[in-house]
């Protein structure tokens, strides 16, 4: 059965029903749920997600996670959570040790097992990756007498037979042709994948594919396909119940991928015809149908946009990443639906069904963007740290029926290495694909992630080009568009955006002076010199993120005029003059004193700013210290800026003006945020000798970006090595990372193959 398509309504926000949320089965004899607790084997935004839905069917909920992901939100909001013990490679002894080898508690199967039933769980939601479409683990779990929310055994193992091994795949690479495609069997996300283009890289490839699919999934199976370089990446919704009948829930456009992960997708494809689209669906039901299909899966294809042909890659036997649009656009909570068969539950019992056709049909167009801690900068590479402010859109743009955010971060959560990079999935609905696609853009310039590097604006450049509006665009979008996703925006008072940071820390240092001190009359950064020009407020603020990077601004604070309101102010702004001996702490102080001394400033129009609102912010996380995230609405020259701000460790505010300070600011109309640095004149001087000094020894040295395991050393002790050359591969955040020299030299590496080294260690140097 497929599930038709709607007209399209010209009505731009209209209201919509809620989710269809199926009710679990009850047992015949005692009238109960047949399923009444749910262990989640998974962790974060889909911990989450379950969560919600069992909350909308009374199931109660288990949460399991390590220390190391203590802070998030599956932990909090479920019934009850279980600690299974550490990630770390220092604790030997953690219950994951216990009953297998693995050091990862998602992976150890007699760990999860032992747990649901020490807490009376009926059944156990995989979730996806980690043991979501391992057969060993559904059969443990029905052999404990626990239902698996997933499909059959038999499934997953005739699923399996699609795996092969080294042998086969050295075989058979030539006769399908290069290049080809390695990826891991047990799972997705881009994990255990890698383009072989040539035979001679086909061995090496695979051992990387392995060893990457293993950690993620724990196991090291890989399969093997023809890769098609443009072409679009469908996949059909299926859902299967126990007595054979098979439902298509529609297709999703999943053709926006760097690295093999998808980052962007979207329901319906626009690029289907109704035939085409009938004829994958019955395709992906009849699939469904052959290997007795029960539960939630995808059935996925590579279309060829030049012939508009079709091709079955395979089925993903679980809940997918990106199921919220489909279940936004056909009106079906996918979970629920998952409960309900697992429980027994038959589709055609379920009231939407009448004459072997759904009752209400497929409406609007519905977008899921992926926000990943990356630097897309630095080929995507991952990001961890903490997040300093989360903070969703708000007002229709905020979360509601047309836009949903699933995430377990908030503000004061940390980024773990530990963990896949995506922190959160953003997904709208709109009537029509034009008003989804700048629903979604809005949307992600008015939401604040701040404190650690993601893929926001990129996401946006996505959306917004006009090549993602064709509808032909295929897999090779990014790369074939790169260069344009990655340019940093143009906005109005871009030039003005300097004066935040200084506005914000003399504001909090005005707002934090409420105990009486000494001299509290006599402004702060006084002179017993009151004739010196150099007399006066200034700081020193550097652009420490964006298009501007490394630049620094002295921005002058010109003193209140009589009568002058308390929230007006004017500033000057005007580069830091550059010395003659870079890195001399005095010679930089004294060359920005002269300047202020030659009123030098006195040629630059002040900015007339006014402070229209300043209000902080709740944390989300408990915390001992003030709360350092606000909201600031400035006029600068009658024209309006907003700032969604984060001060890391403020201390007392009465300090704030004589320190150096970050401060983070995400700007809605900038659709990021950007990290400041302000110093007082001393400061910035002292800063600046410090920064000369490890400038070049920093180009010699390599150290570690984040903790991280050592894959290979690609060079001995003493080799030669060029100026980009990779002389290691490391791995961190479930991903393998090359990691090349910036000059030439010597190579020398203290490391050995498989060692564990901390962040800010050194990797190597070169001599």
């Amino acid at each position: 059965m497929t599930v038709p398509q709607s007209p399209v309504s010209q009505h731009a926000s209209p209201s919509r029903s809620p989710l269809y949320v199926a009710s679990t089965p009850l047992d015949q004899t005692t009238g109960r749920p047949i399923i009444q607790r749910i262990l989640i084997a998974n962790r974060g935004e889909i911990a989450v997600r379950i969560i919600q839905t069992c909350r909308k069917v009374n199931i109660s909920t288990v949460a399991v996670y390590v220390t190391e992901d203590a802070s998030s939100r599956h932990v909090r909001e479920a019934d009850t959570a279980i600690c299974l013990g550490s990630l770390s490679r220092t604790t030997d002894k953690s219950p994951a040790q216990e009953g297998n080898d693995t050091r990862n508690p998602f992976l150890n199967i007699p760990l999860l097992i032992r747990t649901a039933l020490s807490t009376q769980s009926h059944a156990i939601h995989p979730g996806y990756g980690y043991l979501s479409e391992n057969a060993s683990f559904a059969t443990a779990v029905r052999a404990a007498g626990l239902i698996f929310l997933g499909p059959s055994t038999a499934a997953l193992t005739s699923l399996g037979d699609k795996r092969a091994a080294k042998t086969y795949l050295r075989r058979n690479a030539p006769s399908i042709g290069f290049p080809v495609i390695l990826k891991a069997s047990a799972g997705g996300g881009g994990k255990g994948m890698r383009i072989v283009r040539e035979p001679s890289q086909l061995e090496a490839e695979l051992e990387r594919a392995q060893s990457e699919a293993e950690r993620a999934f724990g196991q090291r199976d890989c399969i093997l396909e023809k890769y098609i370089a443009a072409a679009k990446h469908v996949e059909i919704q299926i859902v299967g119940d126990e007595h054979g009948a098979v439902v298509a829930f529609g297709e999703r456009d999943c053709s926006v991928q760097r690295r093999h992960q998808k980052v962007v997708e979207e329901t319906p494809c626009a690029f289907l015809t109704a035939d085409m689209r009938r004829e994958m669906c019955d395709t992906a039901v009849r699939i469904g149908q052959l290997i007795k299909y029960a539960g939630a899966g995808t059935v996925e294809f590579v279309v060829d946009v030049q012939t508009r042909r079709f091709y079955f890659l395979e089925v993903n036997a679980r809940l997918q990443v990106e199921h919220p649009i489909t279940e936004e656009v056909m009106g079906w909570d996918l979970v629920a639906l998952q409960v309900y068969v697992a429980a027994g539950g038959q589709l055609k019992d379920l009231p939407a069904l009448e004459g072997g056709q759904w009752r209400t049909p497929a409406q609007g167009h519905a977008i899921e963007c992926r926000l990943c801690a990356e630097d897309p900068k630095n080929n995507f590479y991952p990001e961890h740290g903490k997040v300093q402010l989360w903070r969703p859109a708000d007002g229709v743009l905020g979360p509601g029926r047309d836009v949903r955010y699933e995430t377990a971060i908030q503000t004061g959560a940390e980024v773990s290495i530990y963990f896949d990079s995506m922190i959160a999935k953003i997904v709208v609905w709109a009537p029509t694909r034009a008003l989804a696609i700048e629903k979604m853009s809005r949307v992600l310039a008015q939401t604040a992630c701040v404190g650690v590097k993601t893929n926001q604006l990129f996401l946006q450049r996505c959306l917004l080009s006009p090549e993602f509006r064709k509808p032909t665009y295929t897999t090779a979008f990014i790369s074939s568009n790169l260069e344009q996703l990655l340019q940093f925006p143009e906005v109005p008072l871009q030039e003005y955006l300097p004066l935040i940071p200084s506005l914000i820390i003399r504001s909090l240092a005005q707002r934090g002076n409420t105990r009486a001190r000494p001299f509290q009359h006599i402004r702060r950064q006084f002179r017993n010199q009151h004739c010196d020009p150099v007399n006066i407020h200034c700081d020193v603020v550097t652009t420490i993120t964006g298009p501007e990077a490394g630049t620094s601004s002295m921005c002058v604070w010109d003193p209140p005029t009589a009568g002058q309101s308390p929230s007006l102010k004017h500033a000057r702004l005007m580069p830091v003059p550059v010395e003659k001996e870079p890195g001399a702490a005095t010679a930089s102080y004294n060359i920005m004193s002269n300047t202020l001394r030659r009123a030098a400033t006195k040629a630059v129009t002040p900015s007339a700013i006014h402070v229209d609102s300043l209000r902080p912010a709740e944390n989300s996380l408990d915390s001992p210290t003030p709360s350092s995230t606000f909201t600031m609405e400035v006029s600068v020259d009658g024209r309006r800026i907003v700032a969604h701000v984060a001060v890391p460790s403020p201390g007392t505010a009465t300090g704030m003006v004589d320190r150096s300070q970050r401060i983070y600011c995400h700007f809605p109309s900038l659709g990021t945020y950007m990290e400041f640095q302000r110093d007082s004149l001393l400061s910035f001087a002292e800063g600046r000798r410090r920064y000369a000094t490890a400038e070049e020894a920093g180009k010699r040295t390599v150290t570690a970006p984040m903790p991280c395991k050592i894959l290979s050393i690609e060079k001995k002790n003493g080799d030669s090595v060029k100026a980009g050359q990779v002389v290691m591969v490391i791995e961190s955040m479930k991903m393998e990372l090359s990691i090349a020299v910036a000059v030439e030299g010597t190579f020398q590496t203290e490391w050995r193959k498989g060692d564990a080294v901390e962040e800010g260690r050194i990797l190597c140097l070169v001599v």
